[in-house]
Order: C-alpha cells, then sequence, then structure tokens
C-alpha cells in the first residue's frame, strides 16, 4: 500500500553500486510517494552529504572506492538524526555488529525483494521521525519552569506581549506566517522563535533575503537548478526548499520577489512540490512557510506589485512588529540586554547607562530600531573605558540634539531624510556600510535616497 505522500513520505538516499538495483529501488520507493536520489561511490556520496542531509540511507557496505563501514560515521556527522540502514551480501555476525556499533539503525541482507525494503524504509521513517520528535520534546521539558519561550524577544510592554503571545499561539501549527514591521524590529528573530517552538524544531530553520540577490539568482536559490540549467551551471544544486524539508522557510523582504518567482511560489505552497530550474522532476516537500516585508502587502497587491492569489495564500496568520518608536518602555531592558550580551564579546564591563544618556536616547526616533540600537549600544560600549555608558560615548546627532525626536511636531519622512543624509555623509557615501548602519537592504537605500532626493553630489558637498 502507498504512503500518503505527506504524511509519511520521505527523503531517501540510496548508496548502491549496483546501477540496475539502484534503479529498481529508486522507481519502487519513488512508487511509495517518497523523494528517493541515489549515488554510486563513496566521493559521490560525501559530495551529496555537503548539499543534503536526508532522513533515511540504506547503504550498500561495498562500494569500489569505500567500505560502508567507514562511511557511517560520515553520515552521521553529516546529521546525527539521519537513519542508516544497511544492505548487503555478507552475512557475517561480526559485520552485523559492527555497522550497527558505528550507527546502523538497520540490516536488510541481499537478496531482498523490494516490497519487504518499502516496509523497512516506511518503519525506519517512522521511527526517525518519533525519535526526532522526542528530542525535540525532552529538550522542552529540561527547560526550566517559567522560562521565556521567545527568550530573545527582549521587553515588557503590552505591545511586544501581544507579538510574544500571538508567536506563541500559532508555532505549534503549520500554519504559514506573514510578519509585517519596519526593518530592525526583529522579524528574523521572531520567525526563528516560531520555528524553534514547533514541532519542525528538530528540523532545518532557512532563510533567505529575497531583496540581496537579482531575480534569476534568487528563483534558482530557492527551487535550485540541474546540471546545464543556465550558463555557469556545472552541477546540479538543490534549493532552500530541498534543504528546508521537514522544517521551515523563511522569506524576508518577500515583497522585494519577483512576479515569476511569485508564481512558481504560489505553485509550491498549493501542491507542496517543485521543479528545480531547467528540471522536469517534481520534488516534493514538506515545508512551512514564513515570511516578512516592510511593505503593506495588501497596498502592494493593489498596486499590482504582489500577487494577490499568493497574498491571499500565504496570509493565514499575520504578525505585526512594533517599531522602537511605539515601545519606548522596553528600551531600557533592551540596552541592559546588549550590554550584558556585549560585554564578553568586546572586553567591557560596563554595568549601566548615566541617567542623562537614557534620556537622550528615550527622545531619539529610531528609524533603525531595535538593531539600530544595538549599534549604538556596542559604539559607546567601544569607546568607554568605565562602567557606563555616558553622553560623550554617543554618536554625535545624540549630543547636540539634532538626532530625530519622537515628538509631534515633526514629519516622520523629514526625520527620516535627516537620519539617512547623517549616515550617508559619516560613511562617506558607502551605500553598503550605509545600509547595514541603518539596517535596511541596498535597494530600499536607493530607493529611500531617489524619494528624499539625496544625490550623491549634495551629500559630497555636506561633508
Amino acid at each position: 500500500m502507498a504512503v500518503t505522500a505527506f504524511s509519511h513520505a520521505g527523503h531517501i538516499l540510496v548508496v548502491e553500486d549496483d546501477a540496475a538495483l539502484a534503479a529498481a529501488i529508486v522507481s519502487a520507493l519513488s512508487r511509495e510517494g517518497h523523494q528517493v536520489d541515489s549515488v554510486g561511490t563513496g566521493r559521490e556520496l560525501r559530495a551529496y552529504l555537503d548539499e543534503r542531509v536526508p532522513e533515511l540511507v540504506l547503504l550498500d557496505l561495498h562500494l569500489p572506492d569505500a567500505s560502508g563501514l567507514d562511511l557511517l560515521p560520515v553520515i552521521k556527522e553529516a546529521g546525527e538524526m539521519v537513519s542508516v540502514v544497511v544492505i548487503t551480501g555478507d552475512r557475517e555476525i561480526s559485520t552485523v555488529v559492527e555497522a550497527m556499533r558505528r550507527g546502523a539503525d538497520h540490516f536488510l541482507p541481499k537478496p531482498f525483494d523490494l516490497a519487504t525494503l518499502c516496509e523497512e524504509a516506511a518503519k525506519t521513517l517512522r521511527h526517525h521521525r518519533l525519535r526526532r520528535r522526542a528530542s525535540v520534546y525532552q529538550e522542552r521539558v529540561a527547560q526550566p519552569r517559567g522560562r521565556d519561550p521567545l527568550p530573545d524577544l527582549v521587553g515588557s510592554s503590552a505591545a511586544i506581549g501581544k507579538v510574544r503571545e500571538l508567536a506563541c499561539q500559532v508555532a505549534d501549527t503549520d500554519a504559514s506566517v506573514v510578519l509585517l514591521g519596519e526593518s530592525g524590529t526583529g522579524k528574523g528573530m521572531i520567525a526563528r522563535g516560531i520555528h524553534q517552538l514547533s514541532r519542525r524544531a528538530g528540523a532545518s530553520f532557512v532563510g533567505i533575503n529575497c531583496a540581496s540577490l537579482q531575480p534569476q539568482l534568487l528563483e534558482s536559490e530557492i527551487f535550485g537548478y540541474e546540471k546545464g540549467a543556465f550558463t555557469g551551471a556545472a552541477s546540479r544544486k538543490p534549493g532552500l526548499m530541498e534543504v528546508a524539508d521537514g522544517g521551515t522557510l523563511f522569506l524576508d523582504e518577500i515583497a522585494e520577489m519577483e512576479s515569476q518567482a511569485q508564481g512558481k511560489l504560489l505553485t509550491a505552497l498549493e501542491s507542496r512540490s517543485f521543479r528545480r530550474v531547467g528540471g522536469i522532476k517534481e520534488i516534493r516537500v514538506d515545508v512551512r512557510f514564513i515570511v516578512a516585508t516592510h511593505h503593506d502587502l495588501e497596498d502592494e497587491v493593489g498596486r499590482g506589485g504582489f500577487r494577490a492569489d499568493l497574498y491571499y495564500r500565504l496570509d493565514v496568520f499575520q504578525i505585526r512588529l512594533p517599531p522602537l518608536r511605539e515601545r519606548l518602555e522596553d528600551l531600557p531592558e533592551l540596552s541592559v540586554h546588549f550590554i550584558r550580551s556585549l560585554n564578553p564579546t568586546l572586553g567591557r564591563q560596563v554595568e549601566s547607562i548615566a541617567p542623562r544618556t537614557m534620556d537622550l536616547l528615550t527622545r531619539y526616533h529610531w528609524p533603525g530600531n531595535v538593531r539600530e540600537l544595538r549599534n549604538v549600544i556596542e559604539r559607546a560600549m567601544i569607546l568607554t573605558s568605565g562602567s557606563d555608558i555616558r553622553p560623550e560615548h554617543l554618536p554625535t546627532s545624540f549630543k547636540t540634539g539634532a538626532g530625530p525626536e519622537a515628538g509631534p511636531m515633526r514629519a516622520l519622512a523629514e526625520v527620516e531624510r535627516e537620519h539617512i543624509e547623517r549616515v550617508l555623509i559619516a560613511t562617506r557615501r558607502n551605500i553598503q556600510r550605509t545600509a547595514r548602519v541603518l539596517g535596511i537592504s541596498r535597494s530600499t537605500l536607493y530607493a529611500k535616497m531617489k524619494q528624499y532626493k539625496l544625490n550623491h553630489e549634495d551629500i559630497a558637498s555636506k561633508r
């Protein structure tokens, strides 16, 4: 009886040098709904494990260039939770014992019928997933009672409490999640926290920033490509969706994704399968999607910048992360958190922030949000040789009062323009450094420079 494609189907690697036998095994397991790959040598196995880690390996002990016994530790090193079924014609008890000692889960002697092999594979996959889930739950039980389920989400404000509550509610489901918030508010951290709280925590969390790559590169990065799919594709490359199989795929700045890639992503969401670039084989995956953007996706849909069908498919559960200026009561707690985490790294013993310094910090508008606060604290800690952070350790804009304030009298656009201009001047118009300091992508920075008419000549004249 065929396994159900999404509940029991797994990712299996067949390591067998007999091409005819390998093809028969791959065909039988594929008919059962599994995703199956095969290699014929130890060298090919090592290369495969450098790119992907399967759930189950069917390993022939006698390969032309290596002993399967020697390869067992290599497989376990690639992923200690990987299950291995050894297949061989060698019936010596000592060989069986040694294979088990080195990490094999089961032993299947040749000759065998394919039905028996499929049953063994299904049984081992079930045990593999139970073991992985038990490991995750054991870690949770071992945590002290009352421990914060999202320890990196610092703050006691009502706004951040709501984020924590929503993240915990959605974590143990497979629902797609849309994270909305300005750059630097911690969307990536929340995505990883949701994954760690979920039943997928024992599998991979894979993230990519959709604004960081050209459209064609982004598509091949997510879906992978076949050898010869385009110039420079010298070998097959698995995509991030394959790497995230069984786990979570986090797509940051998804609004930057081009229409063609959006269409392919929609197909993958609906069918839980896709094709590599240049490929014809449908690859099935079990992936949970979390996406994030600083754009208003509904507005993007309205103006045609984002596919409506993809938006409605993704927008099952939405969490909005508040900017720092909307939760300034968390600023002291965040500052202390950063000081404690940076002290060992920087070799400092900073204990506090002077009252006047805290006053200046709370008056600032924080367009770069929590990420910018961390940078400011780190810079101040580098400058201080004492136990506290004083006003002279802050950037000039804080000390002169020129920094944007959170008061209602100034337009947000004016505040943002001034801040971007100051950073551009400070970095000598270095776009990459400026984007890093602001906590935004280069494409977003270019768009804001165009919006605020911040051309290079004007900035150069103000240095």
